[in-house]
């Protein structure tokens, strides 16, 4: 009997041992996992000083140079006498790092292409302006600066473009038809 007393005891602790084991188990499966997420951080830009509180926008519709370049808008600036600065506005989704490997160029066609500097240019009946994007922060955004100088100051249309290399990225190019320079 004492055997028989010893044994019910025996798998009596034995079926409470599995039970706190059944107990604990479910608790460290219940726990829930967090997701870490890595941290995005915008990278940042030098802050683009000396620029007017109300921009000269020659476009402010958008537009997709590219899946992963888009354009928010284009500003004209003058700097004084023949100087300008053009400042195209990135939108938020745009990718920084591939827009810092790239060029710009505007090619403003003139009214009046006798009025340019240049014999080359009054042939072509226009100037291209290339170079090379540089990115800064204004306001709460990222923009591309391109400074330049430039005369005449009339224009029947202007054409926008990124490029490497190889060519117009996507072949894209924004025009902007009747543009005069700020003075």
């Amino acid at each position: 009997m004492k055997k028989a007393l010893v044994l019910v005891l025996g798998l009596f602790l034995i079926a409470c041992g599995s039970d706190e084991k059944k107990k604990t188990e479910p608790k460290q499966n219940d726990k829930k996992t967090e997701e870490v997420k890595p941290e995005v951080t915008t990278p940042t830009y030098p802050k683009l000083t000396d620029v007017p509180p109300q921009l000269n926008y020659v476009f402010d519709n958008g537009y997709d140079f590219a899946d992963d370049i888009k354009v928010d808008f284009i500003s004209l600036e003058s700097k004084g006498g023949d100087k300008y600065q053009l400042i195209y506005g990135l939108e938020s989704d745009t990718d920084y790092a591939k827009v810092e490997d790239l060029k710009v160029s505007a090619v403003f066609y003139a009214k009046d292409p006798s009025k340019f500097k240049d014999a080359i240019y009054r042939k072509r009946k226009s100037r291209q302006v290339p170079a090379a994007c540089k990115l800064f922060s204004l306001d709460d955004g990222v923009v591309v600066v391109q400074d330049f100088e430039l005369l005449p100051k009339d224009f029947t249309q202007v054409k926008f473009y990124f490029y490497n290399d190889q060519g117009v990225i996507n072949k894209k190019m924004l025009t902007v038809r009747n543009i005069k320079l700020p003075q």
